[in-house]
C-alpha cells in the first residue's frame, strides 16, 4: 500500500460532493471549522503549532440532467515536535506530527451523511502529513479507546515506512489514526505519524494527551 496526501486530500476532502449530488436545494457551499489542540496541552507535552489551514475545493456534480458547482471547505491543523534520529546523524529533527481534520456533514432528507465515514480505517491512514510524501508496507497492528470532543472512539495503530523529506530517506514509523467523530457540523479526524526508535513506540502518550484536548468550536 503506498499512499500520498495529495491522493488524499483529492479524494478524502472533495467526497462531499458526491454525497450532496442527491439534495435538491440550492445550497452551493459546505465549510467545516477548524479543530484545535489546546495550548496548555501543546506547552505540557512539549508540541509546536506548524499549521492551521482551510483547504477549499470546487467540484462539478450532477443529479438527473442538472449541474451545479460545489465547494467544500475543510480545515486541517498540524502540530510537531523534534525528535532524535541517531541513524541518519541527524540530533533533532521536526518529524513526531500530530494533525486534526475536520470536514462538514450533509444532512439530506433528514439524514445526515458523514463524508469520511464510509471510509474504512486502512483508507483513512491516507491522511499523511506534508512533511511524510508517502506511506509503504502500512500493517495493523492495533485498537485502544480514545475520548476525543466527549466522545470515545478507537485509536487504530499502523506500523509502515516512509518518506521523511527533511532527510530524503525512508523511515520506520508507527502512523495513529481515529475513527471519525461527529461533534456539531463537523466530523473531526485526528491522525499522528513519528518514526520508530529501534523498532520502538515513544510518543503514544504525547499523541493521546494531544487528542483527548482537542477543542472545536
Amino acid at each position: 500500500m503506498t499512499v500520498t496526501r495529495r491522493r488524499f486530500l483529492a479524494a478524502g476532502a472533495t467526497v462531499g460532493g458526491g454525497m450532496i449530488a442527491g439534495c435538491t436545494d440550492l445550497s452551493e457551499e459546505l465549510e467545516s471549522r477548524p479543530a484545535t489542540v489546546s495550548r496548555a496541552a501543546l506547552e505540557d507535552i512539549g508540541y509546536g503549532e506548524h499549521t492551521v489551514e482551510e483547504f477549499p475545493v470546487e467540484r462539478s456534480i450532477s443529479r438527473f440532467g442538472l449541474e451545479r458547482s460545489i465547494e467544500v471547505t475543510n480545515w486541517y491543523a498540524e502540530y510537531d515536535r523534534s525528535i532524535s534520529l541517531d541513524m541518519f546523524g541527524l540530533t533533532r529533527v521536526q518529524a513526531a506530527i500530530v494533525s486534526v481534520l475536520t470536514t462538514p456533514q450533509v444532512s439530506f432528507l433528514g439524514r445526515t451523511f458523514n463524508p469520511v465515514g464510509e471510509y474504512s480505517t486502512d483508507e483513512l491512514v491516507e491522511l499523511i502529513q506534508n512533511r511524510y510524501d508517502e506511506l509503504e508496507d502500512v500493517q495493523y497492528v492495533d485498537d485502544r479507546p480514545v475520548s476525543i470532543l466527549g466522545t470515545e472512539t478507537a485509536l487504530s495503530r499502523y506500523a509502515a515506512r516512509a518518506r521523511l523529506a527533511a532527510v530524503d530517506a525512508t523511515v520506520d514509523v508507527f502512523v495513529e489514526l481515529s475513527e471519525p467523530v461527529a461533534h456539531g457540523d463537523d466530523f473531526v479526524i485526528c491522525v499522528a505519524v513519528y518514526p520508530q526508535v529501534r523498532g520502538f513506540e515513544t510518543e503514544s502518550g504525547a499523541v493521546r494527551t494531544l487528542l483527548e484536548s482537542v477543542e472545536h468550536e
